[in-house]
């Protein structure tokens, strides 16, 4: 069960971190994949070794034997503020950092169950992903190819959240999108209303949440070429 919640708008910025040192990375972006590659850094440099992986199963092997494209899902906790800004913008300037992220349980393409839980005691990314959306597109395989060489640092869990589905618009079904391309991450679908997308104050798509292992936004982002 959830609840109906406000929409996305297609505005991005990033945050900053809140744990860890405070380093000056290169935010810069040059193309859609870029932006993965820069979170991608800064998990190695900023979060320490250590913890279990996020559960198996739930990502291609799921999509495979899809049963559902949608699904509902409790949410639990306080809204984070919508990310606004154009761009990947200044460092401090987003208000969920140091926020707790509203948990969310649910459930994947073949109905398996997926939370990620803030209280877990483990360091995450989530990356929200639109079937119909070109920048999501094009980083899907470079972060299913980060992972595929081992780069993913120890202790980073990695989930994604299938939001956004449009039977009407391209590249759809999802699940036949991401068994297609080998995704691993476990995926939690979003209801028809996006709630999960909105509660975490998704701009647009693809949209990138680190979050610490006190369960709170370290730092956020979004390529917002492509939104609802």
């Amino acid at each position: 069960m959830s609840t109906k919640r406000r929409g996305a708008n297609p505005y991005d910025r990033e945050s900053k971190p809140t744990t860890g040192e405070n380093r000056n990375l290169p935010w810069i972006i040059g193309g859609a994949a870029v932006a993965a590659v820069l979170l991608i850094a800064a998990a190695v440099f900023l979060w320490p070794s250590g913890g279990d992986d996020a559960d198996a199963g739930t990502g291609a092997a799921a999509a495979a034997n899809a049963e559902q494209e949608t699904a509902s899902l409790t949410i639990s906790g306080e809204d984070l503020p919508l990310l606004e800004g154009s761009g990947l913008g200044a460092p401090g300037t987003d208000s969920a950092v140091g926020l707790a992220i509203p948990k969310l349980a649910g459930e994947s393409f073949d109905g398996s169950e997926v939370t990620i839980d803030p209280s877990d005691g483990e360091p995450k990314l989530v990356v929200f992903l639109a079937h119909w959306c070109p920048n999501c597109q094009q980083e899907v395989p470079v972060v299913q190819e980060w992972i595929d060489d081992g780069s993913v640092p120890d202790g980073l869990d990695l989930y994604s959240v299938s939001t956004a589905v449009d039977s009407g618009r391209p590249n759809y079904p999802p699940s036949n999108w991401l068994s297609g391309e080998g995704w691993t991450p476990p995926v939690l679908l979003d209801n028809e209303a996006a709630d999960a997308a909105n509660a975490w104050g998704l701009p647009g798509y693809p949209y990138f949440v680190f979050v610490d292992s006190n369960g709170n936004v370290w730092r956020c982002a979004a390529l917002a070429s492509s939104a609802r």
